[in-house]
């Protein structure tokens, strides 16, 4: 009798995942659940509140991944500064262009800035990038003639530096105001610049109004500052990125700023902290559906992605907002 082949094992997890402290349900935030058996070689959790099961990756960016030794790699030389290209990434791990761009994006969510309120002197002006549909070929060149700039703002104070997606159309002062307003600390210098460069008259004027004792050469610096990482930021997304499409910016501004602010994570819990990341790649099309729906495009001319995935995540709660401007504060 011929036997019947045996079921390939799966992937075990890495020990560095198996020793990861469990602090939360992902599917309803309660702290209150108990061991529930194991799979594979992870313990196996069930929440007391919502009965649900999960595992130390459940919801997390490495979550459904099976070669998750060679995205625990991939995510160390990210977290260490190194800026791998889609195509590089495919040679190195031996994985399609695909499941490469899906890794990339996974880590870039993770990777994501605490949010911190500014303090000392804060500068702040519009950095402005072309709408983009890079990546769909079907795109229409009626939806690109109505198209406009994607505005971002660039913030610097001493220790922080973030690009936030704000808006599309001329100019961000008043949704500048409503989103960072209240962390601009109250003894804060904030220097901010809605369609031109800040120039140090400018500071010098306000530094007058403000009877501030700031000094002028500190402002200099800071000012010089603030414009050598704006220009490098575009250099990495239009000359090393080749361009990013408008649905994936402001991924790529986390990371950046991540990369400029922050030291690189000690351990791989980063990835686990952000309970949503691959719940919120798979919505990003919704997202961008939504976005463009918001600035007046019409949805007629609309053309989908179309991507199978293994699930539809309905049972993990999310509680982020619905929008593309929003999802990854």
């Amino acid at each position: 009798m011929n036997q019947k082949p045996k079921k390939p094992k799966r992937n075990p997890f890495p020990q560095e995942i198996v020793n990861l402290p469990i602090k939360e349900c992902p599917h309803c935030g309660s702290k209150h659940f108990v061991k529930f058996g194991k799979y594979v070689n992870v313990s196996r959790y069930r929440c007391k509140i919502c009965r649900r099961t999960f595992i130390p990756t459940s919801g997390s960016s490495i979550h459904y991944i099976n070669k998750k030794e060679k995205f625990l790699q991939l995510f160390d030389m990210f977290n260490s500064g190194e800026v791998l290209t889609i195509k590089n990434i495919s040679n190195k791990f031996g994985i399609s262009i695909l499941t490469a761009f899906d890794w990339r994006h996974k880590i870039f969510i993770a990777l994501q800035l605490v949010k911190q309120d500014y303090e000392s002197v804060t500068i702040a002006n519009k950095v402005s990038f072309n709408f983009s549909e890079k990546g769909r070929k079907q795109a229409t060149r009626s939806i690109k003639k109505k198209l406009q700039k994607v505005n971002l703002c660039s913030i610097t104070d001493s220790r922080l530096t973030e690009f936030k997606f704000i808006n599309v159309g001329d100019s961000i002062s008043k949704d500048f105001h409503e989103r960072f307003s209240g962390r601009v600390a109250n003894k804060s210098l904030l220097f901010f610049k809605d369609d031109e460069k800040i120039l140090i008259d400018d500071v010098k004027q306000l530094i007058k109004e403000k009877n501030s004792t700031i000094k002028i050469r500190r402002l200099e610096n800071s000012l010089k500052m603030h414009g050598y990482k704006v220009e490098e930021f575009k250099e990495f997304i239009n000359r090393f990125m080749r361009g990013v499409a408008t649905k994936y910016l402001q991924v790529y501004a986390n990371f950046y700023s991540f990369l400029k602010s922050l030291k690189s994570v000690p351990n791989y819990y980063k990835l686990l902290e952000v309970r949503l990341a691959w719940i919120k790649y798979l919505k990003m099309e919704i997202l961008y559906q939504d976005f463009l729906h918001i600035n007046s495009l019409s949805l007629d001319e609309y053309v989908a992605i179309k991507r199978k995935w293994k699930s539809n995540n309905i049972r993990f709660k999310v509680d982020f907002n619905e929008n593309l401007v929003y999802n990854y504060n």
